[in-house]
This record gives structure tokens, sequence and C-alpha cells, in this order.
């Protein structure tokens, strides 16, 4: 008898296994399950974070494109990578047919900050382009001023989004006030121009009592100097050094890695 119980009871478990397969990894929901800001970690009061999360909401829907800030205590063992790739994944975020997104995590126990880019994401936000906003939004994070740091972040998506949609987005030799024009390099040497003759004049002003002279022995004082002994002293050599090419030209692009849900992502970070 007690057999046979057991056996019903195997096969009842069989039936509801067939019925409701338990999956072995995470399914990516279809619709984003979270808002744009996530802060766990309580960084910011109620007010920074209904303006916050309007910013947020504003940029992903013009950009079509989501822009999202998420804090945590803890990464709770894994890495600062992971955690923010699963979070966008397993929560839904992305945009459009191919997921289109960005995420900042901020893990206050480790100190860490990653970014994790996907879909148009990884195109928008190059390494030599993260690497730039990090250089941005680093000193308030560092100094607690989180909302200003978020905003900062925030509007320099909306910028390198709007960059990239034009074909040629921020990257290494391209990014934000890299470089002049033509006319800057004109202007800059026209100004240095005029202002050198308006300081050469004024000094010549001051000069009533020196006039031009045909010989350099008039500038010596008679019986001033008597040379007895001369001779020939090598004193330099010249010497030619090339500096070794660097590669400092192109573009960096995207490295890419894969998460656990199997999909591509950009992204990196660093402490704070």
């Amino acid at each position: 008898m007690k057999k046979r119980m057991m056996m019903l009871l195997f096969a009842l478990i069989l039936t509801l296994a067939a019925a409701h397969p338990v999956l072995a990894a995470k399914e990516i929901p279809e619709d984003r399950q979270l808002p744009r800001l996530v802060d766990d970690a309580d960084l910011l009061d109620n007010g920074e974070e209904e303006e916050l999360l309007e910013k947020l909401d504003e940029i992903s829907e013009r950009q079509e494109c989501d822009v999202v800030v998420v804090t945590v205590d803890s990464l709770e063992g894994q890495s600062p990578r992971d955690y923010a790739d699963d979070f966008f994944d397993y929560n839904g975020y992305g945009m459009g047919n191919r997921d289109d997104g960005m995420l900042l995590l901020i893990a206050m126990d480790s100190r860490d900050w990653y970014i994790s880019t996907h879909g148009f994401g990884v195109t928008a936000i190059t390494d030599a382009g993260r690497e730039y906003m990090s250089e941005q939004f680093l000193p308030d994070l560092s100094g607690g001023y989180y909302y200003d740091a978020f905003c900062t972040w925030a509007d320099l998506c909306d910028d390198f989004l709007t960059k990239a949609y034009t074909g040629e987005p921020y990257d290494r030799g391209n990014l934000p006030g890299e470089g002049f024009s033509g006319g800057h390099v004109l202007l800059s040497f026209g100004i240095g121009i005029v202002i050198a003759f308006c300081v050469t004049l004024g000094m010549k002003s001051q000069l009533k009592s020196v006039r031009p002279q045909n010989s350099a022995a008039n500038y010596v004082r008679e019986g001033s100097m008597q040379v007895t002994e001369h001779a020939d002293i090598f004193l330099y050599r010249k010497v030619n050094r090339r500096a070794k090419p660097q590669n400092n030209g192109g573009s960096s692009g995207s490295r890419t890695h894969t998460s656990s849900s199997g999909r591509s992502h950009g992204g990196g970070g660093g402490k704070f």
C-alpha cells in the first residue's frame, strides 16, 4: 500500500512538472517590469526621485532608448558587470526591436559604478565615450551629490544618443570639446596678433632715450672691455630626436560581452 501511494505521488509530481515546466534560467520579460529609476540604496529624497524619474522618462521616450539609474546597497556576491547586465535583462528594460538601452548601476557597499549598454546603447556609448562620461559625473558621485551626478548622466545619455543617430557617435578623437575648427584657429590667431601688436606699441612708446645704432660697438663703453686671450670651446652638440609614432586617431568602438541571458552587452565601470 505504501509503495503504491509513493508511485501515485511520483506520477502526480511528473504530471505537474509537465504542465508547468521549470526553467533552468530566468526568463526575459517582454515588457519593462520596473521604473527607469530604482533607488534601493535610498540615495535620493522623494522630490529628487520624482524629478529624476521624469527626466529619465522624457529622454527615454523621446530618444526611444531606455536610460536607467539603479542604486543598491549590495551586489549580493555578483560582479558589477553581471549584476548590471542581469538587472537590465531580467527586468525587461530596452526599447524597440533591439531592446535599446543604457543603465547606470551604483553599489554602495563596494563603491562600484557600472554602465551596461544593449542594442543601440552599445553604439551610442563607445568605450572612449564611457570614459568621458564618467569624468563628468564621478566628481559629484564621489562627493555624495547623487542627484546632480544622475542628472549629469541622463543629460549625457541624451547628448550621446542624439550624436549617435547622426551616424557619427562620440568616440576617440571625436569627444565633446575635442579639436578646433578652422574658423576657431583663424580667429584665435588674429586675436593673438592684435594683442601682440598693441603690447609692442606700448613698450615702444616708453623707449624715449634709445635709438637704433649702425654698429654693435656703439653699445660698448670705450675702454670697458679688453680681450687678452681667446679660445674655441665646444659648448654643445645638436641631437635630432624623433618621437615614436602613436596611434591616437581612429575610433575605439565598443567592446562587448555575453551576459547570463545570452545577450550581447557593452559597458564598463570603476570605483567612486
